[in-house]
């Protein structure tokens, strides 16, 4: 689905904030829901330039993003079932649409397009691939104990990718 600045949608309404990331097996949408968003914020999402990573571990994946100026932010990941998986082309990584939008209204406020690197791409290709072979138990039980042991900046620390 192709978004629009400024425009509210109801898929993005939860009254909570949070970070959802789906990857559809060709292309991946990362979502930031704020209550309050400053223009600060929102100029950050939309020329701070952006970094991603992959942490991996007992079978969870954690996107890890970061914009210049704030702190990573992790992102756990899990495949659907219903994904058809396509690997990365020969040159190009996947493409990831970034959306900062209203927990409260909908509405977006910034909205960018990025190009994973190769190797990244590669290696979500490859987790989505072993997560939908071998199903995940105990997932929120596997999070929690991770991101207890973990920052997000440390996972970054430790992760695959730049």
């Amino acid at each position: 689905m192709e978004y629009i600045l400024e425009k509210s949608y109801d898929e993005f309404i939860s009254r909570h904030e949070g970070i959802n990331f789906h990857f559809d097996g060709q292309s991946a949408k990362l979502v930031v829901l704020r209550k309050n968003i400053d223009d600060e914020l929102i100029e950050f999402f939309n020329f701070d330039k952006v970094f991603f990573q992959l942490f991996l571990r007992d079978e969870v994946v954690f996107l890890l993003v970061k914009f210049d100026e704030l702190k990573w932010i992790d992102v756990p990941f899990v495949i659907s079932k219903k994904v058809t998986l396509n690997p990365p082309q020969r040159d190009l990584g996947y493409k990831i649409n970034i959306i900062l939008a209203s927990a409260i209204s909908g509405k977006v406020y910034a909205l960018r397009d990025e190009v994973l690197n190769l190797g990244l791409s590669k290696a979500l290709f490859w987790s989505a691939y072993r997560q939908m072979k071998k199903p995940l138990t105990n997932l929120q039980e596997k999070i929690n104990k991770i991101r207890a042991g973990f920052s997000s900046d440390e996972m970054a620390r430790l992760s695959l990718g730049r």
